[in-house]
């Protein structure tokens, strides 16, 4: 009987040990959700864009383009619109779509005539 009581902490040790090593090979949800949002498309990431762009009453009657780099994590914005706060707005736009993205600002700024 005394034989007993001591397999018992053994066995829940070795329990506890084996559930760890289960759990360390799962993805955990922030590392699945990394892994989605790499897998974007450069195209995706452009229609995205433009779609923040077309929210916007300001930035929906400028004429920018979006070249999207995913590989790279870098997005090139060109184009025309009217104002220096159309333009920041647009690259803060872009930035806040995936973190660590870099926006090369092409903007020319030409106020309405």
């Amino acid at each position: 009987m005394k034989k007993f009581f001591l397999l018992v902490p053994l066995l829940f040790g070795l329990d506890m040990v084996l559930i760890g090593c289960d759990q360390s090979n799962r993805p955990t949800s922030q590392t699945s959700s990394s892994r989605s949002a790499s897998k974007m498309s450069d195209s995706d990431l452009e229609q995205a864009i433009r779609a923040k762009f077309d929210s916007d009453a300001q930035l929906k009657e400028a004429k920018l383009d979006v070249d999207a780099e995913v590989d790279k994590s870098e997005v090139t914005i060109s184009g025309t619109v009217r104002s220096q706060e159309a333009r920041s707005k647009a690259v803060e736009l872009a930035k806040g779509m995936q973190s660590g993205l870099t926006v090369n600002d092409k903007i020319d700024v030409k106020p309405a005539a």
